[in-house]
């Protein structure tokens, strides 16, 4: 790009850090996850089931655990201003209350340790980017969910039915998640 008060030399934007990019995206995505089911999937759930207040379909947990797969402990740097900007909006003057920082601290943990512990018992190599199957990966999301649970089942005294939706919207949540980018790689295949 050239310009008169340059002197008609060619100037640069400044790179932005590969690490930053992949934070404003993955926040991006948790926060378009947190939209699309506090909008679209918790109205009709409502309608259909009027006494749950859990979903059956929680998008921003396969956001959790795809970030915990590519980028691992980073993942929770990454997710951490989408959660923030999620919390401020959902629970408003409360959204710093410790126990809302604590659960939104254990979301964020959970699946990064599960792929952790995945890691140590069955080894990295299973677990990397192009070799990781779909089952093993549902799998680490529903151990992610577990760990979740146990922290939010300390942090707010979560009752065991609500643990259960919870694991059920986590689990549907992740299949959704896959199943929305296994037809978006389709999708730009075919273009290609």
């Amino acid at each position: 790009m050239t310009g008169p008060s340059d002197g008609g030399k060619l100037t640069t934007l400044p790179r932005v850090p590969r690490q930053a990019v992949a934070c404003v995206a993955v926040s991006a995505l948790y926060i378009w996850a947190y939209f699309m089911t506090a909008t679209l999937v918790m109205p009709l759930q409502q309608a259909l089931f009027p006494s749950t207040i859990m979903s059956f379909l929680f998008l921003p947990h396969g956001v959790r655990v795809l970030a915990a797969w590519l980028y691992g402990w980073r993942s929770i740097l990454f997710l951490l201003p989408g959660a923030l900007l999620c919390n401020l909006h959902f629970a408003g003057d409360r959204a710093f209350d410790r126990d809302i920082l604590f659960g939104t601290a254990a979301s964020l943990i959970a699946a990064p340790l599960a792929f952790a512990i995945g890691r140590s018992l069955g080894g990295a190599a299973l677990l990397r980017v192009g070799v990781l199957r779909a089952p093993t990966l549902v799998a680490l999301g529903i151990a992610a969910s577990v760990f979740n649970l146990l922290a939010l089942r300390l942090s707010y005294g979560l009752k065991t039915s609500e643990g259960v939706v919870i694991l059920i919207g986590d689990t549907l949540g992740l299949v959704t998640a896959l199943v929305i980018v296994w037809l978006g790689l389709k999708l730009l295949a075919r273009r290609a």
